[in-house]
């Protein structure tokens, strides 16, 4: 079943993916913590809500998208892990990690353009 694509959705989409990128960051700085601290109890808590959050407008936009272009899309986490690595983490990017996330990018373009529907 073929769903016409509004942008407000895509947006919609690629902000829940935003929301599930935070998650990673705060696992990450939940590791830093000792075991069963209060530090990590609270990030880990913290995590578990944005996954909740997370889950919760996940259900919501699936119902405007057709699976396997919601999954597809998903690849975005990717480039919100390296840009949240090179602010927060101060980790430095490579050729290599570059070209790796402008070829997801552009998979998602193609796959989210109207020439790309022709290619289903």
């Amino acid at each position: 079943m073929k769903k016409h694509i509004r942008w407000q959705d895509l947006l919609m989409l690629q902000a829940v993916f935003l929301i599930y990128s935070i998650s990673s960051v705060v696992s990450k700085f939940a590791s830093g913590r000792e075991l069963f601290s209060m530090g990590f109890l609270v990030l880990y808590g913290l995590d578990v809500l944005v996954l909740g959050i997370y889950a919760l407008l996940w259900q919501q936009v699936i119902k405007r998208f057709e699976l396997s272009v919601a999954y597809a899309n998903k690849a975005v986490t990717l480039l919100w892990a390296l840009v949240w690595g090179i602010f927060i983490f101060h980790e430095r990017i490579t050729l290599w990690k570059a070209a790796g996330i402008l070829l997801v990018m552009a998979g998602i373009f193609i796959l989210n353009s109207e020439e790309g529907k022709g290619l289903e």
